[in-house]
């Protein structure tokens, strides 16, 4: 596994160890009133928060850099950087109590199995590959406040426009839509890419280069159209013979 997926997915069981709780769908605004002491900024919560997830989860093997935090149903939702992946957290305006995700019990889902890796980091599930009117659907889930999402964005979009007609392109840049599918084949980090619900990946392809990552998802697509159009996949085809 990536190592930088691997901090992550670190911090997050680990804050989830140490937060002793979840905030289930809307009771936010419950836990406030609760809370003992006054209020602190966004930016001075979130601050707080960061500095334990530095000295204490993290340790020194990365750090944890603030991108923005608002105000969200009575907490602090706080968006923060780990080694190019952007994670998102809340925090009591207290800043006394970390709540590393936030579960919505009508719309939560099994998380996807994976099967093992391949081209592009991207893990293999054992489901079947999804499908909207006959074609297979690849969703892409990002921000225009993630810088890794800004990147991937346009290499996705241009690799789709090759596939016209031959796949469903769901370009979720900050639409809040499939959110089913985003929890169960993400870990709360953007961007997310799931192809076919066959391969997915949490995390952009920047180390490789966008040339090489608009050929790795040209190849998981071609599998899934089956190696159409034949002109395209066709240049991919040594990539194509690497997918599990």
């Amino acid at each position: 596994m990536n190592n930088k997926l691997l901090i992550v997915i670190g911090l997050v069981l680990a804050g989830i160890l140490v937060a002793g709780m979840v905030v289930y769908n809307n009771t936010a605004s419950k836990c406030e009133a609760n809370l003992p002491g006054g209020s602190l900024s966004a930016q001075d919560a979130a601050q707080k928060m960061l500095d334990f997830v530095n000295n204490n989860l993290l340790q020194g093997q990365a750090t944890a850099s603030l991108i923005e935090s608002t105000d969200d149903s009575g907490l602090y939702r706080v968006t923060f950087d780990v080694e190019g992946q952007e994670v998102n957290w809340h925090v009591s305006k207290n800043g006394q109590l970390i709540f590393p995700q936030v579960i919505d019990l009508e719309q939560a889902e099994e998380p996807a199995q994976e099967q093992g890796k391949t081209i592009g980091n991207f893990s293999v599930s054992s489901e079947q590959t999804c499908l909207e009117d006959g074609k297979p659907v690849v969703y892409f889930f990002g921000s225009e406040t993630c810088p890794h999402c800004k990147w991937e964005h346009p290499i996705i979009k241009e690799v789709m426009e090759k596939f016209d007609g031959l796949v469903s392109f769901h370009e979720n840049m900050d639409t809040g839509e499939d959110m089913d599918v985003f929890n169960k084949y993400s870990t709360g980090g953007i961007p997310t890419l799931v192809m076919g619900c066959n391969y997915y990946r949490v995390g952009s392809g920047e180390s490789a280069g966008a040339e090489e990552e608009a050929r790795v998802l040209t190849a998981l697509t071609c599998k899934l159209t089956n190696g159409q159009p034949g002109d395209v996949c066709g240049q991919v085809q040594d990539l194509i013979d690497q997918v599990q």
